[in-house]
């Protein structure tokens, strides 16, 4: 950890991959950014509505939809989505808001908390962000994690992306798993998840500041 913060190392920064994705990010979860301003409990509930849309796209079905806002309270950490944005960024925010309890209990949030799903994140980037370009023709649309989404299990879909993980690690030659989590680490984080998935190819879009970059192995700063 560096500069003051816990949220920043010299292996995997969030706030270089929100300066890299931000444009394209905020274009494509849109109604997330849009209610940056209002409570945590408010935004957490237009979190999970948009992590289970995005899971559903191209099923027939849409998932179960969390109903009113439930009450997020904190110990010394921001109680509205855009100043939390700020310090801690989307990726980190997004696991702390929907890991722990189902998106209709009430949550409590700690700076242990993020601090762990910060650190569950550098781990997913030491793994992930040297792998060389895999040419999977296909990879699974749906597994363990959109199935908890669909059933409306917030908590055990991230609880399923963390599993899935492990497969990963376990089995490095297995490219279509591997490309399979990429596209669900991409639900709940974004930059990590696009960022990761540029580097094999599988988005038009080149980050700012790299446009046109043939290199995508280099570590993000």
């Amino acid at each position: 950890m560096s500069k003051g913060t816990p949220y920043i190392s010299p292996e995997y920064n969030p706030h270089a991959l929100q300066r890299d994705w931000g444009f394209l990010v905020s274009v494509e979860r849109h109604e997330l950014f849009e209610a940056m301003h209002k409570s945590l409990g408010t935004f957490r509930t237009v979190l999970c509505r948009s992590v289970v849309q995005h899971a559903a796209e191209g099923s027939e079905g849409s998932g179960a939809m969390p109903g009113h806002p439930a009450n997020v309270t904190s110990e010394g950490i921001a109680q509205e989505g855009k100043q939390l944005y700020r310090e801690v960024g989307l990726d980190i925010m997004t696991l702390a808001l929907l890991a722990d309890v189902p998106a209709h209990r009430p949550l409590h949030l700690t700076q242990n908390s993020l601090i762990g799903h910060w650190r569950w994140l550098r781990d997913v980037w030491r793994e992930t962000q040297s792998r060389p370009k895999y040419d999977a023709a296909a990879c699974q649309t749906r597994n363990a994690v959109s199935d908890a989404l669909q059933n409306g299990k917030n908590n055990l879909a991230v609880a399923e992306l963390r599993k899935m993980f492990k497969e990963v690690q376990h089995a490095p030659e297995n490219d279509g798993l591997y490309i399979s989590f990429l596209n669900s680490l991409s639900l709940f984080c974004p930059f990590i998840g696009t960022e990761l998935l540029w580097r094999q190819g599988r988005i038009d879009h080149d980050p700012l500041g790299r446009s046109g970059t043939k290199d995508k192995e280099g570590l993000i700063e």
